[in-house]
Order: structure tokens, then sequence, then C-alpha cells
């Protein structure tokens, strides 16, 4: 996804870009008050200071997330189990929220799931990952991937199987029951002195990545917003999880942020892109997510794999949906339900995401486009997703 302000009256920006957990981050800030009050000096200054903390901020979650780091807090975790051990606040609040949304999602995006990713040889950043180019197909059943599309022309994704699909024969109730067994073995408590502990079963090893870049997003959102002293206006983009600031005192008028949703890379060993866009969102709260299986795929084992692993099969999904976009209250959500949406392929995606009024955008892997209602009020220019044959 990109972002862009849709307005005529644009509004000043400051814009920090930097580059870690392994992904693309930007922090646009909203600084048109701010250029009434101080110098152009004053206010690169302060950029500075904040372009400082962000970065401190970033290095501080990463000793604590990093699952490509023995001595990152989550990695001693995993390897310290059947015992209680005292976490931050932070792996605390991540993993009580990702096991929130394991029987929201009915298993299916569940943090138990380390040793399966590895297994696809995602075991160092993703950016290390081998990507070599193999002659490839046209799409002509189901599969997934990550943020982006093409007008009238078939992805040329080699997806390697075609029929692998969810068993049907596997009923909710049994895919709710088992996910809860697994996540139910994990215990949490936090005692009177306020410390935070955990209790992590032997056999069952964390992943909190697909959470941990929504969090940060939002974390850094409020803080620009409400903590730190300019209390400005942001937008946080975080490798496509895109967190929107606003301040708890809104003292200029709301600012309306444009979302730009891309087409998807067509993974023949580059990136296949124009200058068009599926689709241009238009959010002045709250956050967005895009998940899929275009992007964040890598060469191992004589296939390609990816880091979307269903629980039940305990390899890379099988699913019609190429790419997910979803909005909600905050980034963490929206990323998690957009890897929902991806797991559970089109059909029982559109239905859930109707059914629950959630605002999102689909792409399949014939390149149709899906929207639900909740996103009508959202798009700038529906004519984009006309114009690609939704």
């Amino acid at each position: 996804m990109q972002t862009n302000m849709p307005d005529k009256n644009i509004p000043e920006l400051a814009t920090i870009k930097l580059f870690a957990m392994g992904c693309h981050i930007q922090v646009n800030l909203n600084i048109t008050r701010l250029s009434t009050q101080y110098s152009q000096m004053g206010i690169d200054q302060q950029v500075d200071f904040l372009t400082s903390d962000v970065q401190q901020r970033i290095v501080h979650w990463e000793q604590i997330f990093s699952r490509f780091d023995d001595s990152s807090e989550l990695m001693r975790l995993n390897n310290h189990t059947n015992h209680w051990s005292e976490v931050s606040a932070e792996l605390f609040e991540v993993l009580q929220r990702a096991i929130h949304f394991v029987s929201k999602t009915e298993g299916l995006v569940t943090p138990t799931l380390l040793k399966e990713l590895l297994a696809t040889g995602y075991q160092h950043s993703f950016e290390t990952l081998p990507k070599i180019s193999v002659p490839c197909v046209p799409i002509t059943s189901s599969k997934a991937s990550s943020s982006k599309i093409s007008s009238n022309t078939s992805s040329n994704i080699n997806l390697n199987t075609s029929t692998d699909l969810q068993d049907a024969s596997i009923t909710n109730c049994f895919k709710l029951n088992h996910a809860n067994q697994q996540i139910g073995r994990i215990q949490l408590r936090q005692l009177a002195d306020g410390q935070h502990q955990v209790y992590l079963p032997t056999g069952i090893a964390l992943d909190l990545n697909g959470y941990v870049k929504g969090w940060c997003a939002m974390q850094l959102a409020k803080h620009i917003s409400h903590i730190h002293d300019w209390k400005i206006p942001c937008l946080v983009d975080m490798g496509g999880d895109i967190a929107i600031g606003v301040p708890t005192e809104q003292i200029d008028k709301p600012i309306t942020w444009g979302v730009a949703i891309a087409k998807p890379y067509l993974f023949d060993g580059e990136q296949v892109q124009d200058d068009e866009d599926v689709a241009i969102l238009k959010l002045s709260s709250g956050a967005v997510a895009t998940s899929g299986q275009d992007y964040r795929r890598w060469w191992h084992n004589g296939r390609w794999q990816y880091h979307l692993i269903h629980p039940h099969y305990s390899r890379p999904v099988s699913s019609d949906v190429l790419t997910a976009t979803v909005l909600a209250t905050d980034t963490l959500m929206a990323e998690v339900y957009a890897k929902y949406c991806v797991l559970l392929g089109v059909t029982e995606a559109m239905a859930w995401l109707n059914k629950h009024a959630i605002a999102a955008l689909l792409i399949d892997i014939n390149n149709k486009v899906l929207v639900t209602s909740a996103m009508h009020p959202n798009l700038v220019q529906a004519n984009l997703i006309t114009a690609i044959g939704a």
C-alpha cells in the first residue's frame, strides 16, 4: 500500500523513513500547525529528535520480539518452557492479544506456528531469503498472496499445486476445539507488584511476527499524536500495516489521509508494477492492513514457500484469495483479520466480513476485486475497481 493526500488543500508534511523489522517504515507527520509556530530550522531539529526516538523504540521492540535473534526476549521464552517466566509488559500485551484472536478466527490465526514456519525455510530475515526466478504459469485455480493486482491478465505466480485446499470434512467445531486446546495450555498472569509472567508448555514455540508490526505501528501513532510534545496527526506505515494517529484534543480540522491499494506482485522474480492502483481509500482514524501470498515468498526445498501457515496442515495455505485488505480500529486487528480472510478463502471470507460489517477489499487469484458493503464509504476512486474487472 502507498500513502498520499488526495485533497487539493494538501497539508504540510514531514516524513521519517527507516528500514527495520524486515520492512520499510514511513512516518508522515502533519506539521501544518507547527509551521505557523516554529521556524523551519526548529521543525527540522524536532523531526530529527523524533526520528531518533522512533529508531530507539524500534530497536527496543526488536530486542523483545525478534525471532531471528536467540537473545531476544521472545526466543528466550521459547527456549525456557515448562515454567513461569517473567516477561516485559510489551510481550505480555501482544501475546495476550494474539491469544484473544485465536477463537475469533476459528483457530486459523494463531501464534503457535514457529516450528512450522521454520520448516518452510523462514529461519532468517525475509530480505535474505532466496528468491530465485523460475518459469511461471498463469494461475487457473486457488492460491493467495500479499497486496497488489493487475488488470485483465493472469498473475504469473507459480503456486506449486492447485488442489490442496482446506479439507471440508474438518468441521469448524473441531478446528476451534483443537486451537483452544493448544492455546489454552499457555498461561499468563500479572502479579500484585505489576510483574508479568508467562507459562509456556513444552512443545509450543511462539512466533509473534504477524502481530508485532501492526502493534508497533499503532504504538508509534499513539505516541506521536497523544504523548509527544507536538501531539500532531500522523500516519505510520510499517511495511503496509498502517495506523492513523489522531490527537486526543483535536485543535485543527480532522485530516483525511489517502491510502492507495497497489496492484499485487506478479512473482516472476521481480515486482511488475505500473502507476495504476486498485483503489484509493480515505481514512481519518483507525488502521488498515493487507495480507496475502504475492510478496512475502521465498524458494525452499524445490518449491515456493510463504508465511501464511495453515495450522491444520502445517504448511502454507492454499486459497483463492490473492490479497486481503482490511480496515479496523487498530492495526494488529486489521492484520489478523486480513490473514484470516486469506486462510478462509473468498466465499467464506466475504460472508464473514459482511456479516460483521467489516470494511475490506479482496483480490482473488483471477484478479477479480471484491469489496464489502462497509468499505464503500472509504473509497475515493471506486472507478479504479470497475476498470480492472470487479
